[in-house]
């Protein structure tokens, strides 16, 4: 692991990113001798030294960058280190994670688009899939999954299924933070139904009976295409 710094931090803030970065690696067993870290004030700094297009959007202090020929860490200090030590701890696991979601053409291939599918729909549910898979191969360490519990927001999940009409773009929503679900295809059910079961007492309208049946669905078959079709037949009518 290379790391280069575009701004100056001081020696114990690096050595404290470093510990992170490092755990995060070992933790998710992700080879780490070809990776770069760059140590910036702001990601754009890095995309403009790698020739990438910059973005305006306001973003984690983690960033993970794949380019043809280099895996790129990009990793703002000042932010990183004002957070609270587990929230430090999954956003870099989920960075990380992604890295081996980016090198595996398996875990590539189930949230990926395939050149047949081009709308909106499915560049949205792109995004959700991803969200779960990164989450799937954090799940799947023992260790780890109480990062995952900690960083639940049971109540931005319920909001959204007590607010949410049977519409594809609410079941989309729902699926992105739909953490109890990763946690369920990582193979501990009993968990994740737990955390679900929790997130859903009470509820009680169409869109969750709805949603509740796309959710089964996509645990049993987890792949971007099965996603799609049966999202559109479960929703297109509203």
């Amino acid at each position: 692991m290379e790391v280069i710094q575009l701004v100056e931090v001081t020696v114990n803030k690096l050595n404290k990113v470093k510990d992170l970065i490092e755990w995060a690696f070992k933790e998710l067993e992700v080879p780490s001798n070809d990776i770069i870290v760059y140590i910036t004030d702001n990601h754009n700094r890095v995309r403009d030294a790698l020739g990438l297009e910059s973005v305006t959007h306001e973003e984690w202090p983690v960033k993970y960058m794949n380019t043809d020929e280099l895996t790129i860490i990009s990793i703002i200090p000042s932010k990183l280190l004002q957070l609270k030590d587990y929230e430090a701890r999954i956003m870099m696991l989920r960075e990380v994670a992604l890295v081996k979601v980016m090198r595996d053409p398996t875990l590539i291939s189930l949230w990926s688009i395939p050149q047949s599918m081009k709308d909106d729909v499915v560049y949205r549910i792109s995004l959700a899939m991803l969200r779960r898979t990164v989450d799937v191969v954090i799940a799947k360490y023992e260790t780890l999954i109480q990062y995952l519990i900690n960083t639940f927001n049971m109540n931005d999940l319920r909001n959204a299924l007590i607010t949410c009409k049977p519409t594809i773009d609410c079941a989309i929503t729902a699926l992105a933070l739909d953490i109890p679900l990763s946690i369920e295809l990582a193979g501990n059910m009993g968990l994740g139904r737990s955390l679900w079961n929790d997130a859903i007492k009470g509820i009680d309208n169409d869109f969750i009976r709805k949603y509740d049946d796309f959710r089964d669905f996509v645990r049993n078959n987890f792949n971007i295409e099965s996603a799609y079709n049966y999202l559109l037949m479960m929703f297109r009518k509203s």
